[in-house]
């Protein structure tokens, strides 16, 4: 019994003194630890904040960049967005291949289809071709130094002052950013050495490349200044041949009119028999 009351006012006087223990800890070190805790938890609400706020701009950079219809539109998108993923290496490829394209269509990308000024003049081809050239450098220089699966851009780049040189009657340039594509690409992406390669190939067929004969004209012919599709329809001497004459079939007895009452079409009727006399 006497064991028992001891243990139990040991045990007591244990709990007191752990009581006093942590008591004196939380007032001396408590507000320290819990401060430290609340830095730490602010710290990763922020972050998460941050990362959230960071993901909404990426995906409202690539909204705007899948939107963008004009090679300016690109470049501005380029220009804001030079250090989210790819997008200002894209944009910009993308805005020289516009300028290309409408090299290639002898069409205005700011001008509605069918206007009067949509075609390119000599003037806008140079400035069209220069500003290609100028976009398609700028991803080969901020590029030069990728390896690997990242060097994809830069070689695309490469392909389009290839195609520029091409453009310029060139090839001999062209064949210089041929050579660097396919040195590029061999290791990552050797399909895309093996076309540039052919490519540079076919490069001598350029100088081989000889204007369409125009039409052989009848000397004879009228000259017409017009070039419709109708005159491309006609025939070569510019004679139309004259309509078949129609024959028409002359009415027996025109003069007489028939019955009024008289049925449209013959009755198919068998005669009624005549009544014996």
């Amino acid at each position: 019994m006497d064991n028992r009351l001891k243990d139990i006012q040991q045990g007591t006087l244990t709990e007191s003194r752990l009581n006093s223990d942590f008591l004196f800890w939380m007032k001396t070190k408590g507000p320290n630890y819990l401060l430290v805790a609340m830095l730490v938890l602010c710290g990763f609400m922020g972050f998460n904040w941050w990362e959230n706020r960071a993901t909404q701009a990426r995906d409202g950079a690539w909204n705007e960049f899948l939107s963008a219809q004009t090679p300016q539109e690109l470049i501005e998108i380029a220009n804001k967005n030079s250090g989210t993923d790819s997008i200002s290496a894209l944009a910009t490829l993308n805005a020289a291949d516009a300028y290309m394209t409408s090299l290639q269509t002898n069409k205005r990308f700011d001008r509605e289809v069918g206007a009067a000024d949509s075609a390119l003049t000599p003037e806008l081809r140079t400035e069209y071709l220069a500003e290609a050239d100028r976009l398609y450098a700028k991803v080969e220089g901020e590029g030069s130094h990728e390896t690997g699966p990242a060097s994809l851009l830069t070689v695309a780049a490469l392909f389009g002052r290839a195609a520029v040189a091409e453009t310029k009657n060139d090839p001999t340039q062209a064949a210089l950013y041929l050579n660097q594509a396919k040195d590029l690409a061999a290791k990552t992406y050797p399909q895309l050495a093996k076309v540039a390669d052919n490519r540079k190939q076919s490069l001598p067929e350029l100088s081989k490349i000889r204007d369409m004969p125009s039409r052989p004209v009848d000397p004879s012919a009228a000259t017409d200044s017009s070039a419709s599709t109708q005159n491309l329809l006609m025939p070569i001497n510019g004679n139309i041949p004259a309509p078949l004459p129609i024959r028409v079939k002359p009415i027996e007895n025109p003069t007489t009119a028939a019955p009024e009452n008289s049925a449209a079409t013959p009755s198919t009727e068998p005669a009624a028999p005549a009544s014996p006399k």
